[in-house]
C-alpha cells in the first residue's frame, strides 16, 4: 500500500509539471488535417500558424501530413491516418516512464482480501473518442487503435522513444482484446532498443511474435522477420 501511494503521488507530480509546458504550433499542413479543441466533439480544419494547447487533438487523414513546432523549436512530423493528443508531445524522461511502467505492474497485483485496491491514475489528459469525416474512427470501431498506433509510431520516428512507449502501453490498456498480430509489441521492442534497454526489448519482441503466431496472421509488413532478427542480435 505504501509503495502504491508513493507511486501515485509521483505520477500526480509528473502530471502537474509536464502539463504546464507551452503550446505547440502548426507549421505546415498537407491534405485534410483536422484539430479538435479541448473536449469539443467537432473537428475543424487545421491551418498553418495555429497554436494548439495540451488538451487539443490533431487528426490526419489519408495521404496527409502535419508539421508541428514543439519544445525548443524542434519540428515534429505527424504522418497519414494518425491521431495524437498534444499532451502526448510533452517530454517524458526515462525516470517518469519507469514510474509509469512500475505503477502498471503494481496495479496488476491482486489486492489483499482485507484491503481496498488503490488505483493509480493515468498521467495523460482524459479525452473523448475521436471521429474522422468518414466515421472510420467512431466509438466502438475497431480501427480506432490504428490511428492511435500511427500516432505512437510518429512519436518514435521523431526521436521521442519514451513518449512512444508510454503511448503504446496505454493503447494496450485501452484495447485489452486487440487483435493487432503483435504489432504494438513490435514497436515497443524498437523503442526500447532505442533507449538501450535490451531486456525489455527482447520481452516485447517475444510477445509480438507470440501474438502473431496465436492470431494466425499473414504478416505482409514482414515486421515478424525484423523481430526475429532483432532477437538474434540482442541474444548474442
Amino acid at each position: 500500500m505504501k509503495i502504491r501511494l508513493i507511486l501515485s503521488l509521483s505520477l500526480i507530480i509528473i502530471a502537474q509539471t509536464t502539463f504546464a509546458q507551452a503550446s505547440v504550433q502548426i507549421i505546415k499542413v498537407k491534405g485534410d488535417v483536422k484539430i479538435r479543441r479541448g473536449m469539443e466533439e467537432n473537428w475543424q480544419p487545421a491551418s498553418a500558424g495555429a497554436w494548439l494547447d495540451e488538451i487539443d487533438t490533431i487528426l490526419t487523414g489519408e495521404a496527409t501530413e502535419a508539421t508541428l513546432a514543439i519544445k525548443d523549436g524542434k519540428l515534429f512530423t505527424l504522418g497519414s491516418n494518425a491521431v495524437l493528443d498534444v499532451a502526448d508531445l510533452r517530454q517524458i524522461t526515462e525516470s517518469e516512464l519507469f514510474l509509469y511502467l512500475m505503477s502498471k505492474k503494481i496495479d496488476q497485483i491482486g489486492p489483499r482480501q482485507d484491503k481496498t485496491k488503490l488505483r493509480i491514475g493515468n498521467v495523460n489528459v482524459v479525452h473523448g473518442e475521436f471521429r474522422s469525416n468518414e466515421n472510420i474512427a467512431n466509438k466502438g470501431n475497431s480501427k480506432n487503435w490504428i490511428y492511435e498506433k500511427n500516432g505512437a509510431y510518429a512519436l518514435y520516428k521523431n526521436a521521442l522513444a519514451t513518449n512512444a512507449i508510454l503511448k503504446l502501453n496505454k493503447i494496450l490498456l485501452k484495447y485489452p482484446d486487440l487483435n493487432d498480430c503483435g504489432e504494438i509489441h513490435f514497436y515497443l521492442g524498437q523503442a526500447f532498443e532505442t533507449l538501450d534497454k535490451p531486456g525489455q526489448a527482447i520481452d516485447a519482441y517475444k510477445k509480438a511474435l507470440l501474438k502473431n503466431d496465436l492470431e494466425g496472421c499473414d504478416n505482409f509488413q514482414n515486421w515478424d522477420k525484423q523481430a526475429e532478427s532483432a532477437l538474434q542480435r540482442l541474444n548474442q
